[in-house]
């Protein structure tokens, strides 16, 4: 089953059904086409935006960083009797 999304145009274009305009009505192209469409920045997303647009991304946190000197104190030698 293929996703429609209702799409705004923001520029002048073409997308094979006719020419599209900013002061064109929206229209519903394929889920892929719209995001391809957006991605160029040809057209808003008029309806369902939340579930076309990528995730956010959760920032990740930064690794804990040992101190080298502390790394170093722990090492040993074994001595030879």
């Amino acid at each position: 089953m293929t996703d429609f999304i209702e799409v705004k145009p923001l520029k002048t274009f073409d997308n094979g059904s006719g020419l599209k305009t900013a002061d064109s009505e929206p229209f519903k192209v394929e889920r892929g086409e719209a995001n391809a469409l957006k991605a160029f920045g040809l057209v808003s997303f008029e309806n369902d935006a939340a579930s076309v647009e990528a995730p956010e991304e959760k920032p990740v946190p930064a690794p804990i960083q040992s101190d080298a000197g502390a790394s170093q104190a722990a090492k040993t030698t074994k001595k030879k009797d």
